[in-house]
């Protein structure tokens, strides 16, 4: 490309990656394995796409503006900007302005029929609810959202999908190209990827959604198959199977000799199937924030009982969501439902659930326990959560505290008591959301390894579970359990704000 002398941006050997390049939809996403290259090619299409925008009749230069997101600012640093800079170096192609938001501002000078280029990178991470307030004054081109899987469907689509194709201005040759493209690994078939993709909720038209699938990066082999000294011989053991590398993989021209068989090496079936083979399927990562949940002994079926109250616990924010108990006089704590949202504000949702309410639980004496941080008063809307929810009839109260560490000793404390043989926590088997989180979707992720120790970070890593997580926290909160945690004597429980500029919708 003369527009980009001396970069290599030839991906025709990775045919999936090729095609996904090629393809002008508006909503474009590729899935596959680690280390097939998606992520490269996610970060050289901002480039890709800057030299095909129309140069400007002014000055005849190509001006263009792309949002790079990430769920949160360390994944943002480590990882996202690690792989740009790998492919767009600073003492190439200019310094990185550092302070938030970062961003890389390339210009390229004309050069004989060469139009300059103009292009401006701006990184954001989005793992708060505040945060989403970035893109609303952005003016965007297009945007790359990397690791999709773990940003809700609001933020990674319908969020940015508002902000793209509004630069540059029609006085610099604006109405070219705009879209929005992901990349991800694997994830769960009950993701909002999972629907689009092969659910066939895609749109079609004009504004077009197109997923593209990359190749497995191992296949498993039949033990029958094998040659003599498997080992010896290209095959790895893992997980009671069989693994090959498959020829088939792209990227592997630049990858270490081996790394597929390396890298199944001493993992669990569903880390290979989703890492390895790029397969939908659910994978405990990090570490459990509540490893004292079982959920071979406490899912259970749970029946709703009208002679005791209806305790409902609320996660505020992006993807709002609900859980809802019951504790016997015994202090045994029963989960019967739960309403999980990833596509919907506060709105909404509280309509959602009154509805809920009524329809499932009709007559019920309700407790609403929600998030502190809904108290704080919105700037824009001038009204915080809960008056919202008082609005419509649903009268919710907050919890003593958000610290997390309290919620997480707050909800672990009824699981490692025993009331009648049975747990102190039940929950129904339909809740498979909680039952997700709890089971290790909702974690602490792993930092490093050193010494012959796991390492994990200290705070909970923000996803898609952790939101009915949080939820379930909050309803035992409310529902006393922090008590002898957080009442000392001669003294007056308080109650702890969240410093969050939190949003209604």
């Amino acid at each position: 490309m003369d527009e980009l002398p001396g970069l290599n941006l030839d991906f025709s050997k990775s045919p999936t990656v090729w095609k996904f390049l090629q393809d002008d939809s508006f909503v474009r996403g590729i899935k596959g394995p680690v280390g097939s290259g998606k992520s490269y090619a996610c970060a050289a299409e901002i480039m890709l796409r800057a030299v095909k925008q129309p140069p400007s009749p002014r000055d005849g230069i190509r001006y263009s503006r792309f949002a790079v997101v990430r769920n949160s600012y360390p994944m943002l640093r480590t990882t996202t900007i690690k792989t740009w800079q790998e492919l767009f170096p600073e003492n190439v192609w200019g310094p990185m302005h550092w302070s938030p938001p970062i961003t890389h501002h390339i210009k390229l000078p004309t050069r004989g029929e060469a139009h300059g280029i103009d292009c401006e990178i701006i990184f954001l991470a989005l793992d708060q609810p505040k945060d989403v307030r970035k893109l609303l004054s952005l003016e965007l081109t297009g945007a790359w959202v990397n690791e999709a899987r773990e940003l809700p469907k609001s933020i990674s689509i319908d969020g940015l999908s508002h902000r793209v194709g509004r630069y540059p201005v029609a006085a610099d040759a604006g109405g070219g190209w705009r879209g929005i493209w992901l990349d991800t690994n694997a994830m769960d078939s009950d993701h909002y990827w999972h629907r689009l993709a092969e659910g066939g909720e895609a749109p079609g038209g004009s504004y077009a959604y197109k997923f593209f699938s990359q190749p497995p990066g191992v296949l498993e082999v039949d033990a029958d198959e094998l040659p003599a000294d498997p080992e010896f011989n290209g095959f790895t053991h893992s997980a009671g199977k069989w693994w090959m590398t498959n020829p088939s993989a792209e990227n592997l021209n630049n990858l270490p000799d081996g790394y597929y068989n390396q890298l199944v090496g001493a993992k669990s079936i569903d880390w290979i199937r989703c890492y390895a083979e790029g397969k939908y399927v659910y994978v405990q990562e990090g570490k459990p924030i509540i490893p004292e949940y079982d959920d071979e002994l406490m899912a259970t079926d749970v029946a709703y009982d009208p002679a005791l109250p209806l305790q409902i616990g609320l996660d505020f924010g992006l993807t709002p969501a609900a859980v809802f108990g019951q504790r016997t006089p015994r202090g045994q704590w029963r989960v019967v439902h739960e309403l999980v949202t990833f596509d919907m504000g506060l709105e909404r949702f509280g309509h959602l659930l009154k509805t809920e309410i009524e329809t499932l639980f009709h007559g019920a004496n309700v407790m609403i326990w929600g998030d502190p941080a809904g108290q704080q008063r919105d700037q824009i809307y001038e009204t915080t959560a809960f008056d919202h929810l008082r609005s419509i009839g649903l009268m919710a109260r907050p919890a003593a505290t958000n610290d997390w560490k309290t919620r997480r000793e707050a909800t672990a404390a009824p699981m490692i008591r025993f009331i009648d043989k049975k747990p102190g926590f039940l929950i129904d088997k339909k809740c498979q959301r909680l039952r997700k989180s709890l089971s290790g979707g909702y974690h602490f992720s792993r930092v490093s390894m050193g010494s012959g120790q796991e390492r994990y970070r200290d705070v909970p890593n923000k996803n898609q579970h952790s939101h009915v997580g949080d939820a379930v926290q909050y309803l035992l909160l409310g529902g006393g359990e922090h008590r002898h945690m957080t009442k000392r004597p001669g003294s007056m429980m308080r109650q702890a704000m969240a410093p969050l500029d939190f949003s209604v919708f």
